[in-house]
């Protein structure tokens, strides 16, 4: 499954561009993909359920071995990420 876009854009803010796919689904929600380590597999998801522009979730690979191991989420609806989750 492709991507509808792809950017490249300091997500971090470590001063270099990661590569950034989006993908927009049917339900109305888009996921952004982020390579931060350039090894061509996401570090992090980004979610916006709703397609209102606020990101609702993150799942983030911590360690890089490919596998999504923590998550914040917006648990108060108010737009801010405000939960973290760590796979135990």
């Amino acid at each position: 499954m492709g991507f509808d876009e792809v950017h490249k854009m300091d997500i971090t803010g470590n001063g270099h561009e990661e590569t950034v796919g989006v993908r927009r689904n049917e339900d109305g929600s888009v996921e952004y993909h982020v390579d931060v380590d350039d090894d061509g597999v996401a570090d992090m998801k980004a979610v916006d359920r709703d397609g209102d522009g606020v990101i609702d979730n993150v799942l983030l690979d911590q360690d890089g071995d490919g596998k999504f191991d923590s998550a914040a989420v917006d648990s108060s609806g108010d737009g801010e990420l405000d939960t973290m989750v760590d796979k135990e």
